[in-house]
């Protein structure tokens, strides 16, 4: 998704694209299992995986079985926001950092989804739903649209599509119909953090800020974890001098992706300000060595190199 802040009187555009860009390959594998409030397997969950560092999606995306266990290979390592969506359910969202160390053995995510009350779906609403999905994964957002529109139409109590209307209009750029419709799934979950941080970063990609933070304002802290969104936060703040709250988000922003080279170069200018030199010191390296062809590794080597003549 496509984000434009401007941080410390510097303009960044970051661009993230919904698709891949580069390869996501390499020799990484995770496994885990799905259940429901129960705590009985979930079968038919869609597990979609957001490898940080390449900006891309693992495909296809894996689904668990009848006894609600998947697994995905030849992952690349390093970041990944892993989304467990199924029609009907409250989509659940992780960060995760994979590890390609040959012999690793990294521990079976296990997590389980909450049964959106009230929705009935049928399996033509399910089928209709998925063809839907292909074509929004396609790039194909005005048919994928048209598919969520007619069983919406043919289905007003499946509020749930609202977010898929939605998401097709974030995808257009079109920000303004994509908070309609987030609105309109939010009046039906008015607690949801998901739901709440789209409307956020549909405004801060309409360069709103005044509004991005209304409605980040909402979601408590802890249960903030999108690297992209915790950036924007802290992008505001610092450019309303609020260097002091900034720093928590791009604290947090960098926990959830140990690779967001962006995240570790705005810690560091932060704790520039705040005059907190080791800090710095340290974040800007760390941006140095992901990052050795950002524009702004001038910026960052020139503090380094000052403050580590005054250690």
């Amino acid at each position: 998704m496509k984000k434009v802040l401007v941080v410390v009187a510097v303009v960044i555009f970051l661009s993230f694209s919904l698709f891949a860009q580069s390869s996501v390959s390499g020799k990484g594998k995770i496994k885990g299992l799905v259940f429901d409030d129960s705590g009985k397997p979930l079968a038919g969950v869609t597990i979609r995986l957001f490898s940080l560092r390449a900006q891309a999606y693992f495909q296809p995306n894996p689904k668990t079985d009848s006894e609600g266990k998947w697994k995905a290979i030849f992952l690349r390592g390093g970041s990944w926001n892993i989304d467990f969506e199924k029609a009907g359910y409250e989509t659940k969202k992780i960060s995760y950092r994979v590890d390609e160390t040959p012999g690793s053995k990294q521990p079976e995510i296990e997590v389980k989804l909450t049964k959106i009350e009230g929705i009935a779906l049928t399996d033509s609403i399910v089928s209709e739903l998925e063809k839907g999905n292909l074509l929004f994964s396609a790039k194909k957002f005005q048919e994928a649209m048209l598919v969520y529109e007619d069983i919406l139409k043919k289905n007003p109590d499946v509020f749930i599509i609202f977010k898929n209307i939605g998401n097709c209009y974030f995808a257009l750029e079109k920000y303004d119909r994509a908070v309609e419709f987030y609105q309109k799934l939010f009046e039906k979950q008015p607690k949801s953090a998901e739901i709440m941080t789209l409307i956020g970063n549909s405004y801060v990609n309409a360069k709103n800020m005044e509004k991005a933070m209304e409605w980040f304002g909402k979601i408590p802290f802890e249960e903030i974890k999108d690297a992209d969104t915790l950036y924007n936060i802290g992008a505001n703040l610092t450019n309303n001098n609020k260097n002091d709250q900034a720093l928590k988000y791009f604290k947090r922003a960098v926990e959830v992706d140990a690779d967001f080279a962006e995240g570790y170069y705005q810690l560091g200018m932060t704790h520039t300000a705040l005059n907190q030199i080791p800090e710095a010191l340290e974040a800007l390296k760390k941006f140095m060595e992901l990052a050795p062809d950002s524009p702004n590794l001038g910026t960052a080597k020139a503090i380094v190199d000052a403050f580590s003549k005054v250690k």
